[in-house]
Parts: structure tokens; sequence; C-alpha cells
């Protein structure tokens, strides 16, 4: 008969060990994984922080390089007889403080203004433009043919230049419309009627471009009212281009000298807005997590330092428009 022999199991201090030796390695895990979480946390802030302060700088430099643009036809605020101005006569919902493209200036400011940030506001034509074609309406109608490919709409605000010299006598250069609808005339081209009647028969030496008016500032999100962003309001429509814009700080570069170059940078408060050629934006972003960085972050701007409650990654963008309507033209 075989005798089987006693089976032994591990002692109380092997035990031990062993749960010494897993806490170790567990804690080596925990320590890895948390360091892999701020980074990615870190970096994810930081490519958001980035990536949102150059589309904001690059969207507004768009709009700011086209203020003051009217197309062909020359422009003096304190001279605008060659301008034909049809809106304040022609709609009932005309506002002098945005749709006055006349007697408002094409770039202004506030200082401070809104949620301790600046304003700015642009007035002027947008990137394209059409061809006046045939069929031509006479003076004293509120038609006109366009190419058919052209992205105008009702309720647009157009400027109709004269960019030829096809009559002397006539003094106007170009009309403010306001399109009150359009009609396909066949697949190739578009009739344009507008609210007022034109001031002369335009023909194939004429363009037209759109006029917008626009504002930037730093207001708050709709969805979270503790969240900034940065604000584009076009004709009183506000839309939200970016969160996390914290504070915004515009610098006029005035020329006194007129060498069509900035003589120094001054705030809205002290800017005389028909010498200003170039604009400085200065943009504060945050990222969206409050808990990236491991002790509250400080920033500069202008000069003076603040050190934020929160551990959000912060970042200050800087850039410098030149407005390239008022060199090389008069202003």
């Amino acid at each position: 008969m075989r005798r089987l022999t006693s089976q032994t199991g591990i002692s109380l201090v092997e035990v031990l060990v062993s749960l010494v030796i897993s806490v170790f390695l567990l804690a080596g895990i925990v320590q890895v994984y948390s360091g892999n979480k701020a980074t990615f946390a870190f970096t994810n802030a930081l490519a958001e922080v980035q990536e949102n302060g150059r589309f904001a700088l690059d969207y507004m430099s768009q709009d700011l390089r086209l203020a003051n643009e009217w197309g062909c036809v020359p422009f003096d605020s304190s001279d605008t007889d060659n301008i034909n101005d049809t809106l304040p006569g022609s709609w009932l919902g005309y506002d002098s403080n945005i749709h006055d493209f006349l007697g408002e200036e094409a770039i202004e400011g506030t200082d401070n203004d809104v949620n301790g940030s600046d304003t700015v506001t642009i007035r002027g034509g947008k990137p394209g433009q059409a061809n006046v074609e045939s069929p031509f309406f006479d003076a004293a109608t509120s038609k006109l043919t366009i190419a058919a490919t052209s992205s105008f709409s009702a309720g647009d605000i157009v400027l109709v230049t004269r960019c030829g010299i096809n009559d002397l006598l006539i003094d106007a250069e170009a009309d403010i419309l306001r399109v009150s609808g359009t009609t396909a005339m066949g697949a190739t081209q578009t009739e344009l009627d507008f609210a007022g009647n034109k001031s002369q028969r335009f023909e194939n030496d004429a363009s037209i471009i759109e006029l917008q008016t626009v504002t930037y500032s730093i207001g708050n999100s709709a969805l979270d009212a503790n969240v900034p962003v940065l604000v584009r309001t076009e004709f009183g429509v506000a839309q939200e281009l970016i969160e996390g814009v914290e504070r915004m700080e515009i610098w006029y570069g005035i020329d006194d000298d007129g060498d069509q170059f900035p003589n120094q940078y001054v705030t809205a408060v002290g800017a005389d807005f028909q010498s200003v050629v170039s604009i400085r934006v200065v943009l504060l972003l945050h990222s969206d997590d409050a808990f990236v960085t491991d002790a509250p972050q400080p920033y500069s701007i202008n000069g003076v330092q603040t050190t934020p409650t929160d551990r959000r990654l912060r970042q200050v963008f800087t850039t410098t428009i030149a407005l390239r309507n008022r060199i090389g033209s008069s202003l």
C-alpha cells in the first residue's frame, strides 16, 4: 500500500512578503498612470489653447483688414458727396449706429467696456465682388443684373461702385443699397432688386461688394455663463466664435505725420480713429480644464503680471494687423 506524503502550504511570512511586493508594484503602476494622465491633460490643454488662439486671431485678422474697404470708389469721410446712401430713406429698420457707413468711423473701439475687455468695430466691404452685366437698367430704377454665381441675398447691404468714367457729369460714383430680393434670369444671371432706387445707370464698368459692420467683444457663453467667449456681432446679430477667450486688449497704431506708418500705439481712449493705420490685438485664452497646472500660472499682458486663482493653462496671443485700405489712400 502506497503512503501519501503530507502537503505543506506557504507560511504567513511569505504571504506578507508577497503583499508588500504587490503594494510596491501597484504603487509604481499608479504613479506611471498618474504621470501619463497629467501629461495627457497638459498636452491636450496646450493644443486646445493654441488652436483656439490661432483661429481667433486668423478670424479677426480677416475682418480687420477689410476696414474701410470701398472697392474702387475714393472714400473721404469728410466729403461723401460722391456716394449716394439710400438706406436712411428706404428702410424702416435703419439704425445709424450700425448701418451708417458714411457718418460712422470705419474703425473704432471702446476700452475695457465689456467684461473688463476692449471692443473693436470695423465697417467696410466683404471679400469678393460681382460685376454688373447686361441688360442694364436706367437711373431711378431698383434693379441690376449680375452673374448667377454671385452670393448676394435678400437683406444684404451692398455698395455699387462705378470704376470707369462713363459719365463725368454724374457726381455720385457709388450707391449704398439694400437688396430686397433676387430673381434667377436663366442659368447664368441673377437680377437684384433693391429697396431704394439707384442714382444712375450702372453698366459693365461697375461692381458690387457686400458691406458689413462687425464688432468683436468678450461675452459669456449661452450654455454656461461662467465660460467667457469671443463674440463676433455682425449688424447686431451676435455669434459665439471661441470659448475660453478670457480677455481682449486692442491697441491702435496712429499715424501722426502722414507717412502711413504708426508712430505710436494707444488705447481707444486716446485714439484718433481717422488716423489709425494698424491694430494690435492681444488675446488671453485659458483651457477648459480647471486643473491642468500644479499651481496657479501667472501671465503678463502689457507688462502687468497677474496670478489667477485657478489652475487652468493660460496663454497670451498677440498679432499686429496693417489696415491695407488705410495705407496708400487718404484717411
